[in-house]
């Protein structure tokens, strides 16, 4: 009998760690392998392990509590960045579900850049997915519960000189 508990354990731990998200798991599956490509995939009980051993100021510590799980595709080698194109892989893939919304779109002559977040009722962000494709090209999968006060005290747009300025 306790076999079998221990069993019914095993199964219920591994069928509720696995999930799907729409546009990341295909694309995390077709390059993970691939080379050139790194990808990262963070549990969020690491992150937020590394919240407690970090020096980190009260809004950092908070950010990182926040986040659940992250999964990073980046595509490092320049011979493949030419030949693929993540977002214009992706991006209709993901908008045609309508699980996302939209939150930034930004097209440049040689990059597309689309952040796509899933928000409660309280505009809490649940899920948040990053999509880059052209000259370089990466996507970013954060699951989590990011409340945005969180992230205002963190973001300068004021910068120029980038798209996005982060003040860690």
């Amino acid at each position: 009998m306790k076999k079998y508990a221990f069993l019914l354990v095993v199964l219920i731990v591994v069928l509720t760690s696995c999930s799907y998200e729409p546009g990341v798991s295909e694309a995390y599956n077709k390059y993970r392998f691939k080379d050139g490509v790194v990808t990262v995939s963070v549990p969020g009980w690491l992150i937020h392990l590394a919240a407690g051993f970090t020096e980190l100021d009260e809004t950092e510590r908070e950010l990182l509590e926040s986040i659940d799980k992250v999964k990073v595709i980046a595509v490092d080698d320049d011979e493949l960045n030419r030949r693929i194109d993540l977002h214009e892989e992706f991006y209709q893939q993901i908008h045609d579900r309508k699980e996302y919304e939209e939150l930034l779109v930004v097209r440049d002559e040689d990059e597309s850049v689309t952040i796509f977040g899933i928000m409660d009722d309280e505009s809490v962000i649940r899920e948040m997915l990053i999509l880059v494709g052209g000259d370089d090209n990466a996507m970013v999968y954060i699951k989590g519960e990011i409340r945005p006060e969180i992230l205002n005290d963190k973001i300068d747009l004021t910068n120029p000189d980038r798209f996005l300025s982060l003040n860690f």
